[in-house]
């Protein structure tokens, strides 16, 4: 009885907003643990999506070097791994580098990724210089050095990729201004038929993160942009594609 009861109250608190902050802050505390250098058994090789096992912790309310759920890391697997040869994609905002090696690892040779932060420390021993080597680290350890540029560079005004984007990832500037800088600028850049999509974007009502601004930037662009249409949502990303 008083574990339901307990269940109960942790439910209700996630699905407030400050049940959210407070369940975010414990996450972004405890997940501060895992990164690529406390990584104690690394795969012998990246051949498929069940190999980056090692970058997810294994319950809801802890994230392990990527800062993604399953579902959302599974979606931008399968984007990523079924654009054409010699692809460009983009991803804004990396902070460990979980993301960024998914995408590298799943891209077909010649498909290129360019990856932009802005190394905002969220903790004193989370600097984005340290997990930027973290990270490189682990790119040259499976030979995926070679297709990433990490950029440290503000994504509104960065000089952007040569060639229109396939893909592209926006986990950047959560606050609706620096959201909507992005999309206002990273839409041009997507080619027909590309994906554009946008995390923390989407109120799932369970223990998933998601901003305000975020979500009315979303709400927004399904609204009024002709352009972009809206694809089924995967956990807090929202999806969408260009029209041809």
């Amino acid at each position: 009885m008083l574990r339901e009861t307990i269940k109960g109250l942790v439910a209700r608190a996630g699905r407030s907003s400050v049940g959210k902050n407070l369940i975010h802050a414990a996450v972004l505390e405890d997940s501060g643990r895992a990164r690529y250098s406390s990584v104690e058994r690394w795969p012998e090789r990246l051949d498929g999506f069940e190999d980056l096992a090692f970058l997810f912790a294994s319950n809801q309310l802890s994230h392990g070097i990527a800062s993604l759920q399953l579902d959302e890391a599974a979606l931008l697997y399968r984007l990523a791994r079924n654009v054409s040869p010699e692809a460009t994609v983009a991803e804004i905002g990396r902070f460990k580098g979980g993301s960024t090696l998914l995408l590298a690892s799943a891209l077909p040779d010649g498909a290129e990724l360019w990856s932009y932060d802005l190394h905002v420390a969220l903790r004193a021993d989370l600097s984005g210089p340290e997990l930027d080597r973290d990270l490189a680290g682990a790119l040259e350890r499976y030979g995926l050095a070679v297709r990433v540029h990490l950029l440290v560079a503000d994504s509104r005004t960065a000089e952007p990729p040569p060639r229109p984007c396939e893909l592209v990832f926006v986990d950047g500037d959560h606050s609706y201004s620096g959201a909507r800088a992005d999309y206002e600028r990273w839409r041009e850049l997507v080619a027909s038929g590309g994906n554009i999509l946008f995390h923390d974007a989407v109120d799932t009502r369970g223990y998933g993160n998601h901003y305000p601004g975020v979500v009315r930037l979303v709400g927004e662009i399904e609204r009024d942009d002709r352009e972009l249409e809206r694809r089924p949502d995967a956990g807090s990303i929202a999806h969408f594609v260009r029209r041809g």
